[in-house]
Order: structure tokens, then C-alpha cells, then sequence
């Protein structure tokens, strides 16, 4: 028996070392799942035999990351440090993380990863820790349970378990799908100890050395060139060079799948030109998780053209300081209020698109760079449509460059195949055109409660479709979104599909309420766990609504439609089903959030839903308030909501000329503008109050004389609903609420309704004027 376990050691470390030696050649890498008795040494036996035949290359092993769940480290890397220090292994390469501090990793290379998977890993962490291996290196997931027969107990699995829902009740549709897809892909081998159960050799070519041919004339300099890590990196760099030094108004869309360098270019690009001299450059994404990668290309740059340069930090923003300039990173909203010679935007389909045309017409020079593929990454569509919308806008030079090569790997490597197809990193929705759009009537329309035990085993295709919505939709997509629609027991999807099957629109759907009364309790004393979002909300800013929590209720996660077939009523279609749905299965309630933009609220409001709470603090991404709202459907819910919405407006209404001053008060007064119920609310003036209105009416008192007694009026006509409110135009209601009730000047009321502050004067007697005939002030 011992011989028998020896030959199968013998050969696994043939096979072993084989595989590492084309991973090396190739400048591919591999990814080994090791579980079983004995893997501890095959682990150990992996890295030696990595470290001799890269030592053989003329190398040696730089960096190797052990990520697992412990501070300091468990006791499987305990023991694996001291079998390589016994064995005089430089164990000073070894470096240990948290997966809780894994986006400390971004933009390092890493010759081996190795994954403690024994309670599994969010998706997230996969995507983000995987591409930092370099080429030729090796990916191990450790401890990886092939038979699933449990979910995974990562952070995202505990915020999914909340009352009335247990650990029991979790699916394990991801992890399944995650094992089936390491058991289809070449590249990876699957070792129960020293038993390989799955692995081939691929025999690739031989990776052609990397050389960069250095242009003889050329602005970028010579030694700011030599950092360039592909052709690709190094010919955007002149480009660069040429858009944004001369002085038309050049606009650069930068493309790409994840990791090929794209925050890298912008760190370089910065540098340069703070070397030629451009002044003040600001930086800015919807999170700050790529600004390392930036800074640090940034400081090399800056050292390599011997640029003296000190890193600041101030109000938890990074500032680099040169004597020719500054580089300084602000967050999306913020950046609006500032001004610099050119503005860097990273990741730019995760900001908002009106928030994107904020900052081009705010700058002169901008470089917007955006991930196609890959963890975060926005689809084709966003750079399609970003792309069309910038170049109907008048007065701006728009190019674009895509990079395509990979900077830590050669092309074509088998593990980022893997990982783009396990995380559904490259889902695309159903090409419209083949589908013939002309053809389609609403009869062909048919909405689906869709099996996901199906889609997440049998029809990926299906799957990738319905991800792929919200790809081209504009969401900002991430890995752990999977996890959330396979594995949590209360989220399921609905789909708009057309007879042949192809997915046009997608719902992905959330059971709320049903809180039991100690859940509430933490709500109110400021300890909300996780899940019920629209109840809590409600609980929270409304106490005596606290019986709303008892409710059953569907949250709808997101709701997207092919942006093709957008305006053809597929989403409201979608909603009518859904809410019908939820009739027959005993629902109270049916609800969503949202940023509060204007054309996405009032698709919202002509559905049905109310609004019943509006963030105090606007995203600091998007730059939007979010705002709740709630269509009821049974008696109980409607009689609630109701009441809820009066106290909605109320509480909007008095925080106007405060907590929402700067609340855009069109979105205010669609906020104010449902007329489900009928009331009528009658202003509390006083005798001189009265008195005042008729003076200001009748034009013998100024504005300022009387301003009290307008908020009063406009408090009853705001409260009022249905038909005993005054009918008003929706410009006269912007005007009266950002004048009155916000308390805005004259000039920036009149700027926001497209008149003149003269013209708005006169206007605004008259509304006043029709309000006080409607409740028969005379």
C-alpha cells in the first residue's frame, strides 16, 4: 500500500512540475484546488518546486499571499511557515492577509495566492485577489469542499440571515455553480491530497518576450516611457501627451477589461503633465479603491522624471505636491464645486451619466477611464452609450483608446477565462439586432417567474442574459451580486422575455417585513441589522408607523430593460405583473429605493408607488438623495401609507429651507404631487397675515413683507392632494418652493425655471394670487 501512495506522490509531483514549468513559459498561470489528507504537503511541495524552477529562469520568488479569515493568521499558516523555514525557504516573502483587508491588495503582483477557502470567500475577494497574480504564477484555493451540500459562511451568507430567515434556509446555488465551473475549466488542476483528480497539460506557446519600441521622436519622456508596461500603455501615453496640451477642448474615453493598466496610465499621465506644467489636476472615481494603484504610479513617474514631489493628506483626500503643480483626489460630487486645468475620472460607469456631463461641461480637459470586463466592470454598453451622448455635445473633441493586453499575464490565459466565466464578468445581454426589434408586439411580451435552481445549473445562458441587463443598464455590477440571487432564501428574479426565449428585461426581487417585535425594538434604538430596508426606514423616521414592519412586503432590488427597448413600456409591464403577483400571493406592499433623479422618479410615480422617505445626506457618488417608495396593495397598507405620506410631506416640507436645501426642487415637487387620495388642508394665517397676502397681491408689499404668510399658504396647498388641491402648473410649483420654501434668491429661482428674476417677480404674485382665490382669501 505504501509503495502504491508513493508512485501516485511520485507522479503527481511529475505531472506538478510539468504544469508549473508552461505556466512559467507561457507567462500563464494556473489555479490549484488542494484539499484532502496530505495537502499541507503538496501545498509545501508547490512552492519549493516554484521557487527552483524560476530560480532556473534566472528568477526567484518576490511575493506570496496567504489570505485567510484570522488576525495574525491560522494554524494552517503557522504550520506551512514552519515547514518552508525548516526547509530554508526566505520566508520574508511570505505575507499574510485578512479577506476583510483584501482591497489592500489592488494593483500589488504576486507570484503565488493562496486562498484559505475552508468557509468559502465572497465573490468579491475572488475577483479582486485573483487578477493580482502575476503570469506564470499559481492561484490555490485550500481547503476548497468539492461536495456542496452547505452554503459558504462569508459576510455576505451572515447579512442574509436575519428574522425570520435562519442559516437553514440559505441556498447553495452559487457554490455549486463556483465547483462546476473549476471542473470545466482548462488550466485547473483538482487535488484530493495527492491525488489529481482533474488537471491537464495545455502545451501553449512560449510567451514572447515583452520589448517596447521607444518611438525616436516623441513628447513623452524617455524615462516616463520606460514605466509603460505594454505597447498599448506606452502609445496612450503619447496620446495623452498630444490631446492634453494643446488648447482645444479634448475629451479622451479610456476602455478596457481589468488589468491592463488602465489606473496605471492615468498615474503616469498625471505625472507628465505636472512635468510640462499643467497646474492643478483633479482625480476622481465613485470609490477610492483604485487610488493607490494611481498615486503610486504617480510618485514613480514623478521620481523617474526627478521631480521633487510631497504626499498630503487633508480631510481624508490625497494631495501630490510638485513644484510645477498638484494632483489632488476629490470624490465625484464634490469635484463639481472645484475647478483645475483637466479632471481624471476612474471608473466612470460607476458614476451616474448626468453626473458624468456635469464634470465635461465643468472642465476643459478631461480623460474619462472605464473597466469593460472584469470585477466592477460596466459592459460595452456604458462606453456605446457614454460615447454616442459625447459626441452630440457641441464644442468637444472626443477620442477614444481601448486597452486591450494584459499587463501582469500574457493574452489568453486560462485563469482570467475562468474567472470572467465564474463571476460573470464578461455577462452581455441578448444582441437586439438579431432578435429583429421591428417585429416585436406586446402580445410577444411575457413575463416569467424564473426558476434559478435552473438558471445557476442547467441554462447559464439564460443567467448571463439577465446579468447582462444590468450590465448595459448602467449598474454598477459586482461579483457578490450572485451570491445575493442564488444563495439568499428571500431573493428571487422575474424576468421580460420574448416568445423565443431571449431576456429583455430583468427584476431581481426582495421579501421585506414580517419583523418580529424585538427586531423593531433594535431599530428604533439604533441598531437595525441587516435586510428589511424599507421597513426599517419606515420604523426608523416614523415610530408610530412601527406596525408597517409587521407587513409582508417585496423590495424591488433592481429593475432594468435592454436600454434598446427602453420607452416601449417593458418596465411598467414588468411592475403591473409583479404587483399582481404579490395581490395573489398575500402581499401588503410592494417597494423600491433609488437615487432621486427626476426622470427615474417619476417612472416610479406613474406606476402607482408613494414616496415615504427621503435620505437626510445625498450619495456621495451619485450626488442624489435616495428616496423610498412604497405601492400598497392591501387595505391595511393603503389605510397606513396613507397616513405615512402626509407625514412624508410634512416632514419635507419643513426641512426644505434645511436638511434639502439644495434638493433640486422639481424632484421636490414630484415628491409632493400624488393626488391618490383627496384633502383638503386649509392655511393657518392671522389676521395681519391675511392682510399682508392681499397687500403683496395687489402689488403695495414687497415679497419680503409678506413671505411668512405665502410658506403658510404654500404648506396647505403642498398638503393638499387630489381634487381639492388648486391646480397648478409644475413651473409655477419649482418656482414657489424654491423661492419660498427653500428660500433660494431671486436670481439662482429664476435660473432654475428658465426665466428672468423680473419676470419671476411678477409671476410670482400671480401664483400667490390664484392660491388665495382657490381658498377664497379676499
Amino acid at each position: 500500500m505504501a509503495g502504491s501512495e508513493d508512485s501516485v506522490r511520485v507522479e503527481a509531483q511529475n505531472l506538478i512540475s510539468q504544469m508549473i514549468e508552461e505556466a512559467l513559459e507561457s507567462f500563464h498561470r494556473r489555479l490549484i484546488v488542494l484539499f484532502g489528507e496530505g495537502s499541507s504537503d503538496v501545498l509545501v511541495f508547490l512552492i519549493l518546486k516554484y521557487r527552483a524552477l524560476k530560480m532556473l529562469l534566472g528568477g526567484d520568488v518576490e511575493s506570496i499571499v496567504y489570505v485567510d479569515y484570522y488576525e495574525g493568521g491560522g494554524e494552517a499558516l503557522k504550520s506551512l511557515v514552519g515547514s518552508l523555514e525548516g526547509l530554508g525557504f526566505p520566508i520574508e516573502s511570505i505575507r499574510h492577509h485578512t479577506y476583510e483587508e483584501s482591497n489592500r491588495l489592488l494593483g500589488t503582483t504576486n507570484d503565488i495566492l493562496v486562498m484559505d477557502m475552508s468557509r468559502g470567500v465572497r465573490p468579491n475577494d475572488i475577483g479582486r485577489l485573483v487578477e493580482t497574480v502575476r503570469g506564470g504564477g499559481l492561484i490555490v484555493l485550500y481547503n476548497l469542499r468539492l461536495e456542496v451540500d452547505k452554503p459558504w459562511e462569508t459576510s455576505i451568507h451572515k447579512s442574509l440571515v436575519h428574522p425570520p430567515y435562519s442559516w437553514g434556509d440559505l441556498k447553495a446555488r452559487f457554490e455549486r455553480y463556483f465547483v462546476r465551473k473549476l471542473m470545466e475549466a482548462p488550466g485547473v488542476w483538482i487535488m484530493d491530497g495527492w491525488r489529481i483528480l482533474k488537471g491537464e497539460l495545455l502545451h501553449p506557446p512560449k510567451a514572447p518576450a515583452r520589448r517596447l519600441e521607444m518611438p525616436e521622436e516623441t513628447g513623452v519622456p524617455k524615462r516616463l516611457y520606460r514605466l509603460a508596461l505594454t505597447e498599448e500603455q506606452a502609445k496612450a501615453l503619447e496620446l495623452v501627451e498630444r490631446l492634453m496640451r494643446g488648447r482645444e477642448r479634448n475629451v479622451l474615453l479610456v476602455t478596457s477589461n481589468r488589468g491592463r493598466g488602465k489606473s496605471a496610465l492615468l498615474g503616469l499621465s498625471a505625472a507628465m503633465l505636472l512635468h510640462f506644467g499643467i497646474g492643478r489636476i483633479i482625480i476622481t472615481a465613485p470609490s477610492g479603491e483604485e487610488n493607490q494603484i494611481i498615486v503610486d504610479m504617480i510618485e514613480r513617474g514623478l521620481s523617474a522624471l526627478n521631480d521633487r514631489f510631497v504626499r498630503e493628506q487633508r480631510d481624508g483626500s490625497c494631495r501630490i505636491k510638485c513644484k510645477r503643480g498638484v494632483v489632488e483626489f476629490i470624490p465625484p460630487q464634490k469635484a463639481l464645486k472645484e475647478s483645475a486645468d483637466m479632471l481624471m475620472v476612474d471608473e466612470a460607469a460607476g458614476i451616474p451619466v448626468p453626473l458624468l456631463f456635469a464634470l465635461a461641461e465643468r472642465f476643459p480637459k478631461i480623460i474619462f477611464a472605464s473597466t469593460i470586463h472584469g470585477y466592477e466592470g460596466a459592459g460595452r454598453g456604458f462606453s456605446l452609450r457614454f460615447l454616442k451622448a459625447l459626441r452630440e455635445s457641441k464644442g468637444i473633441n472626443l477620442f477614444k483608446v481601448e486597452l486591450k493586453e494584459p499587463i501582469r499575464y500574457a493574452p489568453n490565459d486560462p485563469i482570467e477565462n475562468w474567472l470572467y466565466d465564474a463571476l460573470l464578468l464578461d455577462a452581455e445581454p441578448v444582441d437586439v439586432d438579431a432578435i429583429r426589434l421591428g417585429e416585436i408586439r406586446p402580445e410577444d411580451i411575457i413575463y416569467e417567474k424564473v426558476d434559478l435552481d435552473r438558471w445557476f445549473e442547467l441554462e447559464e445562458k439564460r443567467l448571463r442574459e439577465f446579468i447582462g441587463i444590468y450590465v448595459l443598464a448602467h449598474y454598477r455590477n459586482r461579483p457578490d451580486d450572485l451570491v445575493i440571487l442564488g444563495d439568499a432564501p428571500h431573493h428571487f428574479a422575474r424576468a421580460v422575455s420574448i416568445r423565443s426565449g431571449e431576456i429583455i428585461g430583468a427584476l431581481h426581487v426582495a421579501e421585506e417585513g414580517r419583523m418580529p417585535d424585538e427586531v423593531i425594538d433594535m431599530v428604533l434604538a439604533g441598531n437595525a441589522p441587516s435586510g428589511n430596508l424599507i421597513p426599517s426606514c419606515i420604523v426608523k423616521y416614523y415610530p408610530p408607523f412601527r406596525d408597517f414592519a409587521h407587513l409582508r412586503g417585496l423590495r424591488i432590488v433592481r429593475i432594468a430593460v435592454h436600454p434598446e427597448l427602453m420607452g416601449r413600456g417593458i418596465g411598467s409591464l414588468a411592475l403591473k405583473n409583479l404587483c399582481e403577483e404579490a395581490v395573489e400571493g398575500g402581499f401588503d406592499w410592494v417597494g423600491a429605493s433609488f437615487g432621486a433623479d427626476r426622470a427615474l422618479l417619476n417612472f416610479w410615480l406613474k406606476n402607482g408607488f408613494i414616496p415615504v422617505h427621503l435620505s437626510p445626506m445625498r450619495n456621495i457618488v451619485s450626488g442624489e438623495y435616495s428616496v423610498a417608495v412604497v405601492k400598497p396593495l392591501s387595505d391595511r397598507a393603503t389605510s397606513t401609507i396613507r397616513d405615512l405620506y402626509m407625514e412624508f410631506k410634512m416632514r419635507l416640507l419643513n426641512a426644505l429651507p434645511d436638511t434639502y436645501f439644495s434638493l433640486e426642487p422639481d424632484v421636490a415637487a414630484q415628491l409632493l404631487s400624488i393626488d391618490r387620495w383627496d384633502h383638503l388642508e386649509r392655511p393657518s394665517l392671522t389676521p395681519s397675515q391675511r392682510d399682508r397676502l392681499i397687500s403683496y397681491v395687489k402689488e403695495s408689499l414687497a415679497y419680503e413683507g409678506a413671505c411668512d404668510a405665502i410658506r403658510q399658504i404654500l404648506l396647505a396647498h403642498f398638503m393638499s392632494s387630489g381634487r381639492p388641491r388648486a391646480s397648478m402648473e409644475p413651473r409655477a410649483e419649482v418656482a414657489l418652493i424654491a423661492r419660498c420654501l427653500q428660500c433660494r434668491s431671486w436670481d439662482r429661482t429664476a435660473n432654475s425655471v428658465g426665466m428672468k428674476s423680473a419676470e419671476l417677480k411678477t409671476s410670482m404674485r400671480s401664483y400667490v394670487g390664484r392660491l388665495m382665490e382657490h381658498y377664497g382669501i379676499s
